[in-house]
């Protein structure tokens, strides 16, 4: 419901992003046990969350940035099957360039990208959980190596990875329908005959209590 609980959804946004980060980097990086990383992945994407609801701006530029990242990822593995590039200049300047472009749109557009941001991240979220608990991330990590360049290892997507990333799609389009439809649209303004009757309904019941 990313627009009619914008508030919620930013801070979903930015708790997600920025604890999926920082576990990363903890886990890449550090030789800390795991629940020190859980601790500090924790605090930091707590800090994020309150940052972007409190701060709307970098709640929404936090938010055309994860679906831009997404949507880029997404572009340059189908982009890479058909086109073997040989320098990461593409694969950074996409990953760069279209973040940053969603994000500056978001701040700009703010209620039609906020749905469409949403929506795209919500996906992205739902088929990474798919992944990780069907194939342990085996998809993630193909399309990781794919668009870098690396040696793929014998790693081939297989049949259920493709219905995994199929999904995705899906799901962005059941948002967008659901919130353009419904979840989007700003509540009734009452008219002002309504608002006077409401102040004299209300006026009658303290009335009725004060006898």
């Amino acid at each position: 419901k990313g627009f009619k609980y914008q508030r919620i959804t930013l801070f979903a946004t930015g708790f997600s992003s920025a604890a999926l980060l920082t576990y990363l980097i903890c886990v890449v990086r550090s030789s800390l046990d795991i629940q020190y990383i859980l601790l500090i992945t924790a605090a930091v994407g707590i800090f994020a969350g309150i940052l972007c609801t409190t701060v709307i701006f970098c709640g929404l530029f936090t938010s055309g940035i994860v679906a831009g990242f997404s949507l880029a990822m997404a572009f340059l593995l189908g982009f890479s099957s058909l086109y073997t590039y040989t320098t990461l200049s593409i694969p950074v300047g996409v990953i760069i360039g279209v973040p940053v472009l969603l994000a500056g749109a978001s701040v700009w557009w703010k209620r039609v990208l906020l749905i469409v941001t949403s929506s795209i991240y919500g996906g992205a979220l739902m088929i990474a959980g798919l992944d990780y608990f069907i194939e342990n991330l085996h998809l993630l990590d193909y399309t990781w190596q794919k668009i870098f360049i690396k040696d793929l290892k014998g790693l081939k997507p297989c049949f259920f990875s493709w219905i995994v990333l199929g999904v995705w799609p899906l799901l962005m389009i059941i948002g967008l329908l659901v919130q353009f439809l419904k979840t989007a649209k700003k509540p009734r303004k009452p008219k002002k005959g309504e608002n006077n009757r409401r102040n004299r309904s209300s006026d009658n019941d303290r009335n009725v209590l004060s006898m």
